[in-house]
């Protein structure tokens, strides 16, 4: 198996998942009172960074590789770009 850094990782998944993420809510629109399986997936994105997020700094605590630790920021760096984009583009 190809021996990817972390980081690298951590970027292709998010890019993916959004993308899918925001496929599904163009092919799949959500309504006022029906959620589209695109908001559902951005729903749970969230608990998905989180458990990520433990497991990284597990895995950083287990091998002191710093690379786990960038990783980490990268995910925080991803929500903190969305909530900024985000609070943006509802005002």
């Amino acid at each position: 198996m190809i021996n990817i850094r972390p980081e690298i990782k951590t970027i292709v998944f998010f890019i993916f998942y959004f993308a899918i993420a925001f496929i599904q809510e163009k092919t799949n629109p959500s309504g006022v009172c029906t959620p589209g399986l695109g908001f559902l997936l951005f729903m749970l994105s969230i608990p998905t960074s989180i458990i990520l997020s433990l497991i990284l700094f597990y895995k950083y605590h287990k091998s002191e590789n710093r690379q786990y630790l960038n990783s980490i920021f990268i995910i925080s760096g991803i929500w903190i770009l969305i909530f900024i984009f985000l609070s943006f583009s509802n005002s």
